[in-house]
């Protein structure tokens, strides 16, 4: 059965992800007097190994982007507008933290967000153009994502990184950063580095320890 990638989960799971919860939050009388449009756009911006143990799972920073549009009301002044749409950005942020701060899926809370705030203009909505507001919302969501691990019984799920020393002399073969055996396999001596691999973010997994004999 295929499982969910982690980051969808994040983004989408019915009880615990972040458009959901911003979609009901809209729906609150909290936000009864925002005219306002639900955008979102994700954007994965990197990912690194987590160096602080060798360990099967990935450390992974996405960069979410979330757009909103505001429709004014034409008897609002341009300041009265400015104000609400300012009010809702602030709330928007609110419940962004308040959120990061019960998933427990997240690595830490959302503490910094950026983004940008238009003048009061004609936006494009439903197919035409209404005076409004674009607001912008970026933020980093930290969580970890597992690297599969191969049947193989006799495999370690420890993963080392090229440059790395040889923990033990054996059999080793390359995985990719998700798991997986790229059929390719290297013996390393303990004591010495794992050479570079073939490709960028792959890892050395050991297969077979070599046997001593006793003296």
């Amino acid at each position: 059965m295929p499982t969910t990638s982690t980051v969808r989960q994040i983004l989408s799971d019915s009880e615990q992800g972040l458009l959901p919860y911003l979609h009901h939050q809209l729906a609150t009388e909290e936000f009864a007097h925002f005219r306002s449009q639900f955008v979102f756009h994700p954007e994965e911006s990197s990912t690194d190994v987590n160096s602080e143990a060798r360990s099967p799972e990935l450390q992974t920073a996405s960069l979410i982007s979330l757009k909103f549009t505001i429709i004014v009301d034409s008897h609002i002044s341009a300041d009265d507008a400015t104000i609400l749409a300012l009010e809702f950005q602030e709330k928007i942020d609110s419940c962004l933290v308040s959120w990061s701060q019960k998933n427990k899926q997240l690595l830490s809370p959302v503490t910094q967000i950026k983004g940008s705030f238009g003048r009061l203009e004609e936006v494009r909505y439903h197919g035409g153009f209404l005076p409004g507001f674009s607001i912008e919302r970026q933020f980093r969501l930290q969580y970890k994502t597992s690297v599969a691990a191969t049947d193989n019984s006799n495999s370690s799920s420890i993963l080392y990184k090229p440059g790395e020393i040889v923990p033990e002399s054996g059999l080793y073969e390359l995985t990719g950063p998700r798991g997986g055996n790229k059929g390719q396999e290297v013996t390393a001596t303990k004591g010495e580095p794992f050479p570079p691999t073939p490709e960028s973010g792959m890892y050395y997994k050991l297969m077979t320890p070599t046997k001593h004999k006793n003296s």
